[in-house]
C-alpha cells in the first residue's frame, strides 16, 4: 500500500478546492495542471493554473513542489521540522504597460506587506509592443500538513488578486 507524503496530501487538498471553484461555484475555470515525478533529481512538482471564468486576461498557478532532501526528512524520519513542501502563487498577463510598482503595492495591499513579490517581464526581441508579467508571491517557508487551513484560506485572497490584476492586463 502507497503511504502518501506531505506533498500527496496537500496537493489533493489544493486540487479539490480549486476544482470546487470551478465546477461547484462556477466562478473560475482551470486552464492547465501539471503533476510531475522527476526521476533524474527525484523531485516532485505540481502546478494548478485558472482564470476568473467570465475575465480571462489574468491565470493564476498555484504551485508546490517537493525536493530530494524534504522527501528524505519525511520519509527516513531524518529531520521532521524540515519535511514538507514549498508553495508559490504566480499571476500571469499581457500587458502594453508596464507599471511594476502599482502591481506590487495591489498584491502587497491583498496579500500583506511582508510577502516577497517578485515580477518578471519578457518579451520577444525585437518586437516588444507587448510583455508577459508575471508575478509570484513566494512565501519562503516549508508547509506540511499543519498549513491546509492557510492553503484553503488562500484562496479569497487569490481571488481578489485575479479581479484586480485585471486592470494592468491589456
Amino acid at each position: 500500500m502507497f503511504d502518501p507524503t506531505i506533498f500527496d496530501n496537500l496537493k489533493t487538498v489544493v486540487e479539490g478546492a480549486v476544482y470546487d471553484l470551478d465546477v461547484t461555484d462556477e466562478r473560475i475555470t482551470v486552464v492547465d495542471r501539471s503533476d510531475i515525478v522527476d526521476l533524474a533529481k527525484f523531485t516532485r512538482a505540481y502546478a494548478l493554473s485558472f482564470q476568473l471564468r467570465h475575465a480571462h486576461k489574468v491565470t493564476c498557478t498555484i504551485s508546490l513542489a517537493m525536493t530530494l532532501q524534504h522527501i528524505a526528512n519525511e520519509l527516513l524520519y531524518e529531520d521532521a521540522t524540515h519535511a514538507g513542501c514549498t508553495v508559490t502563487v504566480s499571476f500571469s498577463f499581457s500587458t502594453t504597460h508596464v507599471d511594476g510598482q502599482a502591481v506590487e503595492q495591489t498584491l502587497k495591499h491583498i496579500w500583506g506587506g511582508q510577502r516577497t513579490v517578485i515580477q518578471t517581464l519578457t518579451y520577444t526581441y525585437p518586437k516588444h509592443e507587448r510583455y508577459t508579467h508575471q508575478v509570484t508571491i513566494d512565501f519562503e517557508r516549508m508547509i506540511n500538513e499543519s498549513h491546509v487551513d492557510d492553503l484553503l484560506q488562500m484562496i479569497p485572497y487569490i481571488i481578489r488578486s485575479l479581479k484586480q490584476l485585471q486592470q494592468y492586463a491589456k
